[in-house]
């Protein structure tokens, strides 16, 4: 049995997609401590890991973590005395985190970025490779995550929502399960559909009872937006987690609420860009629940019925 940290600092979708890789690891017997940041610290339930060392993010557009987060993480992780760290953030604090670690694994991508796939290897013992950009992959975000733990794990876990699920909820019961939720967010506008035809869906959507969730730092914004619309903003991660795996079926542009669904068994319908579409959805896509992904611009022509026929069809 080995320590095994894995490193991932970014938000809560990229956290998520490494559940299977968790799973894997735990499964084979490993202990597993997480290095977060508090975006996406509480995405993991309790006994995911032995320990979870969280940074607190310096605001965008600054790089990095806040000094005396940034110690006490370092001091935890000194502490623990890892021996391999799984290494899943490309920002260089994540493979700083990781230096005393004996056996570091981290992404390269080869000659398509050079001088950061030299200062990459300097810096782990094991290099897998991956591709610069989105179109150079056939596999699942979620597969490439795995490959990260190839040489701890025997058997990686399937597209199975049931294996998967207690690694974020704990080892609570289903819920009943019920009705329609939608995530809203500033991603429904950057997917270019205009704020009329965002009102129409939104709408239509009500009318079918659905339940409408948000950011807390969005809501009022989106308040204002959709005055008619009685939008929820849980105050937590975990309440966030427990109001999606409430839902029957979620409808979200590709956010972590996708990804989250797509972990613990709500089906979705799954919004995406035009923009590489079929690259987008072959790596981001709902990973182990059933799903349905829509472009942005045959929503935008029927926004009425576009959703509502992929959820009848879920």
């Amino acid at each position: 049995m080995s320590r095994v940290l894995l490193v991932r600092l970014d938000g809560i979708g990229d956290a998520l997609v490494c559940t299977p890789l968790i799973a894997a690891v735990r499964a084979a017997g490993h202990q597993l401590g997480l290095a977060l940041s508090d975006r996406n610290a509480e995405v993991f339930a309790a006994q995911t890991a032995s320990a979870t060392h969280v940074l607190e993010r310096i605001p965008w557009p600054r790089h990095g973590s806040t000094q005396a987060s940034r110690a006490r993480a370092d001091a935890e992780i000194a502490q623990h005395g890892y021996d391999v760290a799984l290494i899943a953030s490309e920002e260089p604090e994540a493979y700083e985190l990781a230096a005393a670690v004996p056996q570091r694994v981290g992404f390269t991508t080869g000659w398509a970025k050079p001088f950061k796939s030299a200062w990459i290897k300097r810096r782990v013992t094991r290099a897998v490779r991956r591709a610069a950009t989105v179109r150079g992959h056939a596999q699942h975000e979620a597969e490439i995550m795995l490959r990260l733990g190839a040489d701890l794990i025997a058997t990686p876990p399937g597209r199975d929502a049931a294996t998967l699920r207690p690694w974020i909820t704990g080892p609570e019961a289903h819920p009943e399960r019920r009705g329609i939720v939608v995530q809203l967010g500033r991603k429904w506008n950057a997917l270019g559909i205009a704020d009329a035809l965002l009102a129409r869906l939104m709408a239509s959507l009500c009318e079918r009872g659905a339940r409408f969730v948000a950011a807390p730092a969005e809501r009022d914004g989106l308040r204002a937006q959709f005055p008619a619309l009685d939008i929820e903003a849980p105050a937590t991660t975990r309440a966030w987690i427990a109001a999606i795996d409430a839902a029957a079926a979620l409808v979200s542009p590709d956010t972590g609420a996708a990804h989250l669904a797509g972990m613990i068994g709500v089906p979705v319908v799954d919004v995406f860009p035009d923009a590489g579409f079929d690259a987008q959805t072959r790596r981001w896509r709902p990973w182990a629940s059933s799903s349905i992904v829509v472009r942005a611009s045959e929503v935008a022509r029927a926004p009425e019925t576009l959703i509502a026929q992929a959820l009848d069809a879920l």
